[in-house]
């Protein structure tokens, strides 16, 4: 019994791990954009205007606008993804309901697939089939490749990225605020271009990847935007004749 107990322990904790893992790619993704985007803004408001007060003005706006929109937009997204996903599991479970001999066959058809003999795959879907729970777990994960029970939820994703986001977009305005532009500008990419190859080697740190190649990676893609957002806060400007 106990160690049963341990068992049931065990499969929870992972589970939790495995989400909280999860919650990773929200805080990346809401990093990313909010040093690309926010660095993208004040280079190019920096390189048209060259005055501080202007850029810090664009600066703030932008982050404060872009942590609002992509936590609503990640809590909508999030939202629709799990109805869509609720949907299909439901979906699912009136196919067994109505009709369990035909699911039985199709999901030995999905073990056969994965390369079981036919036999053993008979053998295991009997097996499941003396537990509802089981056999509708297992159908869910195999053929629609969905969890059952998902962890997280819109609110928890949306929080993830927002505070991200806000959070990061500080990083390209801080020089803005104690240095005149001319020089803010390059302060400002090169403590963006640092965050984004730390972004990277987290990023590295929890998917086993090489941690160089992974924060190059980052840093090359924020590289691109930021030098991008110059361009066009210098050149837009006189094609435009603003002054």
């Amino acid at each position: 019994m106990q160690k049963h107990k341990d068992h049931k322990e065990h499969f929870r904790s992972e589970r939790e791990r495995i989400g909280n893992l999860s919650q990773i790619r929200e805080f990346i993704f809401g990093a990313q954009d909010g040093l690309l985007v926010p660095l993208g803004v004040v280079s190019g408001v920096a390189g048209a205007f060259l005055n501080n007060h202007i850029v810090l003005v664009a600066g703030i706006a932008e982050g404060l606008a872009g942590a609002f929109s992509m936590a609503t937009g990640a809590y909508l997204a999030s939202q629709a993804e799990g109805q869509v996903h609720e949907h299909e599991i439901k979906r699912e479970r009136k196919e067994i309901e109505d009709d369990f001999e035909h699911e039985k066959t199709e999901m030995a058809a999905l073990f056969e697939h994965e390369g079981l003999p036919r036999e053993n795959a008979l053998a295991i879907v009997e097996n499941l089939a003396k537990n509802e729970n089981s056999f509708f777990a297992t159908m869910v994960q195999k053929e629609l490749g969905l969890d059952p029970n998902p962890f997280g939820t819109p609110l928890r994703d949306a929080f993830f990225v927002g505070l991200s986001y806000l959070f990061n977009a500080a990083i390209p305005l801080l020089p803005y605020f104690f240095v005149p532009v001319r020089t803010a500008i390059y302060y400002s990419m090169g403590l963006t271009l640092i965050a984004l190859f730390g972004i990277g080697a987290l990023k590295a740190r929890f998917a086993n990847l090489n941690y160089i190649k992974s924060g190059l990676q980052v840093l090359a893609v924020g590289a691109f935007s930021g030098l991008g957002g110059y361009l066009l806060g210098t050149v837009l400007p006189r094609i435009l004749h603003i002054h």
